[in-house]
């Protein structure tokens, strides 16, 4: 056996997808405000990268669209207004209104069985009453996600993750919940009953209505947040 023919191969993991990786996870996990302005020198420092990797990070994040540039601002972390809100939630209902038709013609039993455990993950911590805000938008975007990935369309798939990706961040930066978790599981399983009995109209009208309410407690949970300014960075846990 040659030098080294029982040692596995070794992968490599570029430091830009590292940083972005961190800067993601943080993002999501309310490290950053909304509307927060990135300081690149002393992020670098901190993430102990040079600014042109910090930068190429960035740019992926603006792609996604959890970031925006702006050559008087910089870089600040996206922050919608009521009405890109709106507009969001408008394509996300023509895209998940789709996507629960198809879903009704060509979902397997394994999408249905996924469908349903998330419903029963997000009803279980939701009936904890202790469960804060994070963890309950996560299950109750991977709930959509899957309706999106049980219609067969990766394109849409696609599309809907971009939009998303504000709507994440946003949210995971509320303190006080904006879901009433009881109406919330009433109405995903509702869904999920019509997926399973391949009712296309009854699953996009109960789609359609959710998304609808969900968006509305968004924008009055948003008002209702005090208006914050610039804040520091997330302290590190190092």
């Amino acid at each position: 056996m040659g030098i080294g023919g029982a040692l596995p191969s070794m992968t490599y993991t570029p430091l830009r997808d590292e940083v972005l990786t961190t800067l993601r996870q943080a993002l999501m996990g309310g490290g950053f405000t909304a509307g927060e302005r990135i300081r690149e020198v002393e992020l670098a420092a901190r993430l102990g990268v040079s600014r042109g990797t910090l930068r190429e990070a960035l740019r992926h994040l603006e792609q996604e669209g959890l970031v925006v540039t702006n050559p008087h601002r910089g870089t600040t972390v996206v922050n919608p207004t009521d009405e890109e809100i709106g507009d969001i939630f408008g394509l996300r209902i023509a895209l998940e209104s789709y996507a629960a038709e198809q879903a009704a013609q060509v979902a397997t039993p394994e999408d249905l069985d996924a469908l349903q455990a998330v419903a029963d993950d997000f009803n279980a911590l939701s009936s904890t009453g202790r469960a804060t805000l994070a963890p309950r938008l996560g299950l109750d975007l991977h709930f959509h996600q899957l309706i999106c990935e049980a219609g067969g369309n990766p394109r849409l798939l696609r599309t809907w993750t971009e939009l998303c990706a504000p709507i994440r961040l946003l949210l995971s930066a509320l303190d006080a919940p904006f879901m009433n978790s009881d109406n919330v599981v009433d109405q995903h399983q509702q869904i999920i009953d019509a997926l399973r009995e391949r009712d296309a109209v009854a699953a996009r009208a109960i789609l359609i209505d959710h998304l609808l309410e969900s968006r509305d407690r968004m924008l009055v949970a948003l008002q209702a947040k005090p208006a914050e300014g610039e804040t520091r960075l997330a302290p590190s846990r190092t």
